[in-house]
């Protein structure tokens, strides 16, 4: 047998090259080509195949030994079948980018499923009557399930490891090809990178109904199979659905808040009701039942009652939120249209609260709802909430102060998210509200989180307007006239600055002399600014004051301090390195009491 499949392979090999015809399949080839290629590589096993079973029955030999030899050469053949199917179907995808991806295929997936394609004809061939008589059935039945694993584990590893190039195979096409097919190239798209998933599945449920439930390999690889054939199809049922989700996002056009969020959920319920569909159809193939629709036992209407009742009261809940949510935005934002930064601002604020208020209302009406559902007596439950709810009023009254006082914070417009305030000797912007805190980001960048319990007095930098505030020392030898001109025609120039013409909301205003320090006037002046910028118009007043004064050479009011030291007699005083007569008394004698009497100390 060896010997002349041997000699009817190379046979084939050079007729093909007597004929010019290439051994490997080039790329787009013929449909004659392709006949060819799987001809050459399936008729010399099927000739051997064929003269093995008719010749084996003239000779001499072993029922036992007549049927391994048969077996091993049917096996081989199926094999060889499975990997020229495989082969000739690659060179159909050899185009363009997917080459490189048919390339690997090829050097990966031929090998592995020969082996694959070998063990399941094993296993079938040993669950027939004839082999099962002569190996026994313990036996037969032990091939069966080994060959059979040891497919299922070898198809997985193939499936994980060919994950890549199979995807691109799906995904790369011509221009011309994805401009034809339109939706059905995008529903492709979509599914390629799901494509293992149904594979893995499906092997999976036959492994664990082989080895589990001792069922045949067969029929439990055709339910597998029955399952992976659904979940493709609820792959692309799901797939259809979000496509056209996205089409008409891309596409949509002005309606209605709440008509574009119900939209979304019929699209989302969709796709939950074919998720349902599988997994009760699913079920059913291995006969189970999730819903228990049509059947007599007295469980299964008592749980499909239980689950759509708990499918209307959370369906209920979703469509309460959508209404809810909406409104309060819709409310939010009409409120937003002409309105101050302060009220934007107050609207940001106030916004997450509410809805939050609202979700967990919700949820907690929804969960007692569905328990009602289900067959549990909520009235205990809802008694001992309330009584537990008292309980935690009373042991938790900083936590209800907080909760109070907050809302009268955010009610009375005190502070609102982007203010810049001073809270407790912290100053910084808000950065956010919860339910019993207010977030601070002070000047360093440090954050602050501090409870509205806490909160003694709010110093709100941000409302209606700021003032600069200025004190500057004037020096006492120039005339205090010209220092006030000097200040104007400064904070004049000040105001034409680009940078400066939108934050300074009006002229210097001179408020006169605030205090003498050491003989210097001290002149006082403001100008109202943009709120939270009046740090910003004194930094930028006085480094103008500075450069106009060292441009006029007029300098600041330092403090100085002279020291004018006479000799006796209104001569000037001689220092240790002078020269001396011997007449004169050291530096260091004794003074005379007139002396003493004109310089104290």
């Amino acid at each position: 047998w060896l010997g002349g499949l041997y000699a009817l392979v190379q046979l084939a090999r050079l007729l093909f090259a007597r004929l010019g015809w290439p051994l490997a399949l080039p790329r787009g080839p013929r449909p004659w080509l392709l006949l060819a290629h799987f001809l050459r590589r399936v008729l010399p096993w099927l000739i051997v195949f064929v003269a093995l079973l008719l010749g084996l029955r003239a000779l001499d030999m072993p029922a036992g030994a007549r049927s391994t030899v048969l077996v091993l050469a049917y096996v081989s053949l199926c094999g060889r079948v499975l990997t020229s199917l495989v082969d000739v179907g690659l060179s159909l995808c050899a185009s363009g980018h997917r080459r490189t991806a048919v390339a690997i295929l090829r050097r990966r997936a031929l090998k592995p499923l020969f082996v694959v394609g070998a063990l399941v004809a094993l296993s079938d061939a040993v669950d027939g009557a004839r082999l099962t008589e002569l190996l026994g059935p313990a036996l037969a039945t032990g091939l069966s399930v080994a060959a059979s694993v040891t497919a299922a584990l070898i198809s997985g590893y193939w499936i994980l490891r060919n994950r890549r190039p199979v995807v691109h195979l799906v995904r790369s096409r011509a221009y011309a090809q994805r401009r034809e097919q339109g939706w059905l190239y995008d529903l492709a798209a979509l599914l390629a990178p799901l494509w293992h998933i149904p594979a893995l599945l499906a092997i999976g449920a036959s492994l664990g109904a082989i080895v589990l439930a001792g069922s045949r390999a067969d029929v439990a690889f055709g339910k597998a199979i029955v399952c992976a054939a659904l979940l493709v199809i609820a792959l692309a049922l799901t797939g259809g659905i979000h496509w056209q989700k996205q089409r008409q996002r891309a596409r949509r056009r002005v309606r209605s808040q709440y008509l574009q969020r119900l939209v979304r959920l019929g699209y989302t319920l969709s796709q939950s009701l074919v998720w349902l569909l599988f997994a009760e159809t699913v079920l059913r193939v291995w006969g189970w039942s999730l819903l228990g629709v049509g059947q007599s036992q007295a469980v299964s209407p008592l749980l499909s009652q239980s689950l759509f009742g708990l499918g209307i009261t959370f369906l209920l809940a979703w469509l309460a939120w959508i209404f809810i949510d909406t409104a309060i935005a819709r409310a939010m934002r009409s409120g937003r249209r002409g309105s101050t930064p302060g009220a934007t601002a107050r609207a940001e604020t106030v916004t997450p609260m509410v809805r939050n208020v609202a979700f967990f209302t919700i949820l907690v009406v929804a969960a007692i709802a569905g328990l009602a559902n289900i067959g549990v007596d909520v009235t205990p439950l809802l008694a001992g909430a309330g009584i537990i709810g008292l309980a935690v009023g009373f042991g938790a009254q900083t936590l209800v102060q907080d909760l109070i006082t907050g809302i009268f914070i955010v009610v009375e417009d005190s502070m609102a998210v982007g203010d810049f305030v001073e809270i407790n000797g912290y100053m910084g912007a808000i950065e956010g509200f919860n339910l019993r805190t207010v977030r601070l980001r002070d000047l360093d960048g440090v954050v602050h989180h501090i409870t509205f319990s806490q909160i003694t007095s709010i110093h709100n930098m941000s409302r209606q307007f700021g003032i600069a505030l200025l004190k500057i020392r004037i020096p006492a030898d120039l005339p205090i006239d010209d220092a006030i001109t000097l200040m104007r025609e400064t904070a004049a120039q000040l105001r034409q600055q680009p940078a400066m013409r939108h934050l300074i909301w009006s002229p210097l205003e001179m408020q006169g002399i605030h205090s003498f320090e050491e003989g210097c006037p001290v002149l006082r002046m403001r100008m109202r600014t943009k709120p939270e910028y009046q740090w910003d118009v004194s930094r930028a007043f006085n480094l103008l004051l500075k450069q106009r004064m060292e441009a006029q050479y007029v300098d600041l009011a330092t403090p100085r301090l002279s020291v004018h030291m006479e000799a006796e007699g209104g001569q000037r005083h001689r220092g240790p390195a002078d020269e001396r007569t011997p007449d004169t008394p050291p530096a260091h004698g004794p003074r005379s009491p007139q002396d003493q009497a004109k310089r104290p100390g």
